[in-house]
């Protein structure tokens, strides 16, 4: 359970927010004065604190600033609640590391709606930093997503993931995370021996090699991958935590994970997100494509994803290019570069899709073929890139050529 620390001298707002607050699953704590709140803060250790900005003894800056200075407590997160309104407060409050900010008077459904927001936040960085505690990354972990259907996101991580295999001659698992429709079976012609539904049932506790060797199905190309259920799955059916547990151990028995994402941040979602050691948030060179692109990205940074996990990636999906929003318009609108760019595929890309044969073993000559290999290739881990394979696959030659070229 999310423990909150509420620091607030009017006893009134904890009467009003306290109901709503448990009743939505949270446990609370309460001080009346800043020296009670930072006495409580080792005992009760909170994920969250909720802090008043006018105290009798302390101001709300004296405590945020001690707890930003713990080593303990410095990356909690903390709500400011106050009935000032000047623009000073506010910019100072986010000046000294505060996350958010609430005005009295407020609904106590929004505090608790605000809640929600950084306890999400909370957790994915706490499992991004227990990957970079716990786990040396040897694999290169590829999570493909959007905020938009339609932009070619699981053509590309089935091709991503083909382009791995096909280089390195290593283990590799696509796995298909879109539980509502995912595609990749579709799109690789096969028939998978079971999936997220056969777990459905699992807890988290119970994952192991048996039941992931249960889950997992091979493809004749030499890839394996995990399928998504036939019918549509709510992700929250599964156990919280699940598909972290899931993560943790694909990744440790796999060289290249490449993972399917669905087009949401659901806990399932935010899970592998954190779990990916590279992010590529797929675009469209078209305007409800770019808004998407704009959220995701705010979101990503909210979570406390690195600047440099997260590849923007372009894909060209439409043969209307006169009428696409231009690359230099796009980075001045999102901000941020454009990190990847993948060609349009012509015709073949729908065919592919259609006759269940990726365009990566179909036709290894087109364009969009060749950019896939060597974003595969620029993605990969260092330990394999530094050290030449003994015996080097024709992928291999044929993308390292290319890239030496350009």
């Amino acid at each position: 359970m999310i423990r909150v620390l509420l620091v607030d001298d009017e006893a009134f707002y904890y009467k009003l927010v306290a109901p709503v607050i448990k009743k939505a699953g949270y446990d609370l704590e309460y001080a009346r004065n800043g020296n009670e709140g930072l006495t409580k803060l080792p005992i009760y250790n909170p994920d969250i604190v909720v802090l008043d900005l006018r105290l009798p003894d302390l101001t709300g800056f004296d405590i945020l600033a001690r707890i930003r200075r713990d080593p303990h407590f410095g990356s909690v997160p903390v709500i400011f609640v106050t009935g000032q309104n000047e623009l000073n407060s506010k910019l100072k409050a986010f000046e000294l590391g505060a996350d958010d900010y609430l005005e009295k008077p407020f609904q106590p459904e929004e505090l608790v709606a605000r809640l929600g927001i950084l306890a999400r936040r909370s957790k994915a960085m706490k499992m991004a930093q227990q990957y970079e505690a716990e786990i040396e990354q040897t694999t290169t972990a590829v999570a493909v997503h959007s905020l938009r259907g339609g932009v070619g996101c699981s053509s590309i991580a089935v091709n991503l993931a083909l382009a791995f295999y096909q280089i390195w001659n290593k283990s590799t698992l696509l796995v298909d995370a879109v539980l509502a429709s995912g595609q990749v079976a579709m799109m690789l012609d096969a028939a998978p021996r079971s999936t997220w539904e056969d777990v459905i049932d699992v807890p988290s506790t119970s994952i192991d090699d048996e039941v992931l060797d249960k889950l997992v199905s091979k493809h004749e190309s030499g890839i394996q991958y995990i399928a998504a259920p036939k019918l549509p799955i709510a992700a929250d059916s599964f156990q919280q935590g699940f598909f972290l547990t899931v993560a943790e151990n694909i990744i440790q028995k796999n060289d290249f994970v490449v993972m399917d994402v669905a087009h949401d941040f659901s806990d399932a979602s935010i899970e592998l997100l954190s779990a990916a050691s590279h992010l590529l948030l797929i675009l469209a060179p078209e305007m409800a494509s770019l808004r998407a692109a704009i959220g995701a990205l705010s979101i990503y940074d909210q979570l406390g994803f690195p600047p440099e996990k997260v590849k923007v990636t372009l894909n060209h999906n439409s043969s209307e290019v006169t009428n696409g929003i231009k690359q230099a318009q796009i980075e001045k609108v999102l901000g941020h570069p454009v990190d990847l760019s993948i060609p349009y595929g012509t015709s073949e890309v729908s065919r592919a899709i259609n006759f269940g044969e990726p365009f990566l073993l179909k036709n290894r000559e087109l364009p969009v073929s060749m950019r896939i290999e060597e974003i595969g290739y620029i993605l990969s881990n260092d330990i394999h890139k530094n050290i030449p394979p003994a015996a080097p696959t024709a992928a291999w030659k044929r993308v390292t050529k290319r890239l030496t070229e350009k």
